[in-house]
């Protein structure tokens, strides 16, 4: 009796695409949102030159609550955006770092009161989320190790 020929598999298997720079952008940008949340929350109970009177403080208390869903949000859409790659702790790290730090800066610039101008700055910092850039500083700042190219 003879084995039945195996079948060969004519399908084209399709490997799934690793994740993009974007969910890293996304998790930066989430980041900075949820930072720029606590910090207006905060602002609205010890600051007193926000407001004469208890309409700056909603306002601020409002503005925090639209600020830490918009960073849930942005937080799922960027798991979904993921894919595969969740495990991988470099989506991660420098991405929420870099968040936090955009979001201390964005926070002192707005209830500092500086124009609209100088209220973009902190933003170009999100190009360090981009993961080709990081990869390039890694590279640049790790010294070589003896025996690889």
């Amino acid at each position: 009796m003879t084995a039945p020929a195996r079948r060969r598999n004519n399908a084209p298997v399709r490997q799934r695409r690793r994740a993009t720079t974007v969910p890293d952008v996304l998790f930066a940008i989430g980041m900075a949102a949820l930072t720029m949340a606590v910090v207006f929350f905060l602002a609205s109970f010890f600051d007193d030159s926000l407001s004469t009177g208890d309409v700056g403080t909603t306002l601020a208390r409002a503005f925090a609550a639209s600020l830490a869903m918009t960073a849930v949000f942005v937080f799922l859409l960027a798991l979904l955006l993921l894919r595969d790659d969740r495990n991988n702790l470099d989506h991660y790290k420098t991405p929420l770092l870099l968040g936090v730090a955009i979001g201390v800066l964005e926070s002192w610039l707005f209830l500092d009161a500086q124009p609209l101008v100088v209220l973009c700055l902190p933003l170009v910092l999100l190009i360090f989320a981009l993961r080709p850039v990081r990869r390039a500083l890694s590279a640049l700042f790790r010294p070589s190790r003896p025996g690889r190219r």
